[in-house]
C-alpha cells in the first residue's frame, strides 16, 4: 500500500512538473499593440499587432462609442500563428470618441486549455474636421533664385504641423506671429527649379490635411537674368590651390590634373554645399514674435562686384572645357584684407574653413534668414555672438578656391540659397518684406 501511495506521489509530481515546465503550457499573455496617436478621422486604418511565442488561438476587435458596440475584427482560427498583423478600419460613429478594444487568445494549454488571454484597449478623439488655413497677406511677385514674405493663420484645436511647401518639395517652416494662430514666413524660389508654385499646407493629428494656395506672380528679367562666364584655369592653380584645398579637407588627391580641379570644383563643391545648407536650415524662434527689421546687406562699403549670383561658369584648361558650376552669391573686391562689416544685427551660428569657399562666417537674422561671407582672412567674431549692424566682423582674404583677395557673399533661407542682390536694394526689402509683414500686422490687430 505505501509502495502504491509513493508511485501515486511520484506520478502527481511528474504531471505537476510537466505541466510546469511544459512549453505547451506557457504562461505569458499575447501582447498587443496598437499603433495610433489618439486621434482618428475614421479615414486611416489602425494597425494592430499582436504577438505570442506558443501562436494565437483566437481575437476579437471591438469598437465602442456613443451607444454604439460592435466586434469590426475576429477569428478563432488555431492555424493563426505567432505574429497577427491587422488593419482595421473603424466604423464611422457620430461621436466625439471612441475606444477600441483587443482581446487576444494564444495557444498555450494554461487555464485548463483555454490559453493566455490578454486585453487592452486605446480611448481615440474623433476629428473629421481639417485645418482651418487663410492667407492673411504674401509678395506680390517672385524671381527664379529670389525670396517672398507670406503671413498665414492656421486653426485648428488638434493642429500637429503646418508649413509652406514650395514646389511639393522644399518645406519652409512657420514662425508663430503677433497672436496665436498666426504665422509669418521668408520662403525662397530654389533657383534649379525652372517653375515656383506654393501652398499652405496644415495637418492635424488625426490626418486631415487643408491646402491654400499662395498667389505669387513670377518675376523675370533684370535681377533674374543671369550670365554665363569663361573661365581659364592654369596648372598653377590645380597644383597650388585646388590640390592644396583637397589636402586640407582629408581628401584623396588624384593623379592627374584634369581629375584634380573636377574632384575640388565638383564633388568638393557638393560636400560644402551640404554643409552650408545644413547650417542655414534652422529657425532660431520658438516662441511669438511680434516684429521683423531689416535693412539692406552692404557688407563691404566702396566695393566693386566682381561676379554675380548664379554666373554660370565654364572652366578651360588648356583650351578645352574641363567643368562648370553655378556661383551661389557674388563677389565683392576692394583692398586686401578689407573690413567685413554686420549689416544688420544677428547671432554668429558658425565659423569655419569650407572647402571651395574657404574661411567662412554665417550670421542668422530671424525668419530662416542668414547671410555668409567666404574667403576670409580673418574672424572678428565667434560663434554665439550676438552683432550689431555697422560691427566689423571679419576681413577679406583669398582662403579657398579663389584667384585673389575677395568677399563672397550669399544669403540663404532656410538653407536655400536666394538672390543676394535683393537683399542689397532697400527699396526691394520695403516693398516685397517689410510692407508686406507690417501690413498683415495691422489686418491682425484690428
Amino acid at each position: 500500500m505505501k509502495k502504491l501511495w509513493i508511485l501515486l506521489l511520484v506520478v502527481i509530481l511528474g504531471a505537476i512538473g510537466y505541466v510546469y515546465f511544459s512549453p505547451s503550457f506557457e504562461r505569458i499573455k499575447p501582447t498587443i499593440k496598437i499603433y495610433t496617436n489618439g486621434y482618428t478621422n475614421f479615414q486611416k486604418p489602425i494597425k494592430i499587432e499582436i504577438k505570442d511565442q506558443s501562436g494565437i488561438r483566437s481575437y476579437q476587435v471591438i469598437a465602442k462609442g456613443n451607444g454604439f458596440e460592435e466586434v469590426i475584427a475576429k477569428s478563432a482560427n488555431p492555424d493563426l500563428g505567432k505574429d497577427v498583423i491587422l488593419n482595421v478600419k473603424l466604423p464611422k460613429i457620430d461621436t466625439k470618441n471612441i475606444q477600441l478594444k483587443v482581446i487576444a487568445t494564444d495557444k498555450s494549454d494554461w487555464h485548463f486549455f483555454r490559453g493566455n488571454m490578454a486585453k487592452k484597449s486605446v480611448v481615440l478623439t474623433v476629428d473629421t474636421t481639417p485645418p482651418n488655413t487663410v492667407i492673411i497677406n504674401n509678395s506680390y511677385a517672385i524671381g527664379r533664385g529670389g525670396s517672398a514674405a507670406v503671413v498665414v493663420q492656421v486653426t485648428d484645436k488638434h493642429l500637429k504641423n503646418a508649413y509652406i511647401l514650395v514646389n511639393n518639395k522644399y518645406k519652409f517652416k512657420l514662425i508663430p506671429f503677433v497672436k496665436k494662430g498666426y504665422y509669418v514666413a521668408l520662403i525662397a524660389w530654389p533657383f534649379n527649379e525652372n517653375s515656383f508654385d506654393a501652398n499652405l499646407v496644415a495637418v492635424d493629428y488625426a490626418g486631415n490635411k487643408s491646402i491654400a494656395h499662395i498667389p505669387l506672380y513670377w518675376r523675370t528679367g533684370g535681377i533674374y537674368k543671369f550670365h554665363i562666364k569663361k573661365i581659364t584655369i592654369s596648372d598653377n592653380f590645380i597644383q597650388n590651390i585646388a590640390k592644396n584645398i583637397l589636402i586640407k579637407m582629408g581628401m584623396k588627391v588624384p593623379n592627374n590634373p584634369i581629375a584634380i580641379f573636377k574632384m575640388e570644383n565638383e564633388t568638393l563643391r557638393k560636400i560644402d554645399e551640404k554643409n552650408i545648407s545644413k547650417i542655414t536650415s534652422k529657425v532660431y524662434e520658438k516662441n511669438i514674435i511680434n516684429n521683423f527689421y531689416i535693412k539692406k546687406f552692404d557688407p563691404l562699403p566702396g566695393s566693386v562686384e566682381e561676379a554675380g549670383f548664379m554666373d554660370l561658369r565654364h572652366y578651360y584648361y588648356k583650351g578645352k572645357i574641363i567643368s562648370t558650376a553655378v556661383h551661389k552669391g557674388i563677389d565683392l573686391a576692394k583692398i586686401e584684407h578689407a573690413k567685413v562689416y554686420a549689416s544688420n544685427p544677428g547671432r554668429v551660428v558658425a565659423e569655419k574653413y569650407e572647402g571651395i569657399y574657404g574661411n567662412t562666417l554665417f550670421i542668422y537674422h530671424g525668419l530662416g534668414l542668414y547671410s555668409s561671407y567666404s574667403h576670409l582672412s580673418e574672424f572678428l567674431v565667434k560663434p554665439t555672438q550676438e552683432v550689431r549692424a555697422g560691427e566689423v566682423i571679419a576681413r577679406t582674404g583669398s582662403t579657398g578656391a579663389v584667384f585673389g583677395d575677395h568677399l563672397h557673399f550669399g544669403i540663404y533661407i532656410q538653407g536655400v540659397f536666394v538672390n543676394p542682390l535683393e537683399w542689397m536694394d532697400p527699396n526691394w526689402i520695403k516693398l516685397n518684406i517689410l510692407d508686406i509683414i507690417y501690413d498683415a500686422k495691422r489686418t491682425i490687430l484690428k
